[in-house]
């Protein structure tokens, strides 16, 4: 059997080649990785929080849309006391009176007159939050008006929401609102 010997080469710095054992990580490395994590683990849960918070604003203004677009519906199915006596135009949640008149319950229905009464009333329930134990809008506020010039209807809702900032820091305006305009 031949045997060789190894002899570390000169200069080396390796104590694998000087015939020493490994001695492993020193404190001073193992806390500068535990930082580095800590700090990735910051950055992600920042991440979270930013996307749960834009999915319950888009969430936020994806309710207020539905709602707009109901009371929109239900305005132009009673075509006639929308433009006719301007029935739906002022009216706002504010302070609404959210009782159900009685043809409601009634097998005839309801008249136009009293459909425009049922149809705010149940608006304001919707935006309130009343009789469902949950509201769809935080704060909610709606408003309807009516430019009998240029024929247009305007759907406002507003809500309460947590500010979110744009990209160089300052805070997005106009985020808790939605506005839709028609004509019949």
């Amino acid at each position: 059997m031949i045997k060789t010997s190894f002899m570390p080469m000169r200069g080396a710095n390796n104590s694998y080649f000087k015939g020493q054992r490994s001695q492993g990580f020193t404190l001073i490395e193992i806390l500068v990785t535990m930082f580095i994590l800590a700090v990735g683990l910051l950055g992600l849960a920042s991440l979270l929080v930013n996307g749960m918070r834009n999915n319950q604003g888009a969430y936020l203004r994806t309710q207020a849309s539905i709602l707009a677009y109901d009371m929109a519906d239900r305005i132009r199915a009673n075509r006639a006391q929308a433009v006719s006596g301007g029935a739906y135009a002022g009216f706002t949640t504010v302070a609404a009176d959210t009782t159900l008149p009685d043809c409601t319950t009634q097998n005839t229905g309801c008249s136009p007159t009293a459909q425009v009464t049922v149809d705010l009333a149940q608006w304001a329930r919707q935006i309130q939050g009343v009789g469902s134990g949950m509201t769809l809008l935080p704060g909610g506020l709606g408003s309807i008006q009516y430019d009998a010039g240029a024929d247009v209807f305007t759907i406002s809702i507003q809500w309460d929401e947590v500010a979110r900032e744009g990209d160089a820091g300052e805070q997005i305006v106009g985020d808790t609102s939605f506005s839709l305009n028609f004509s019949l």
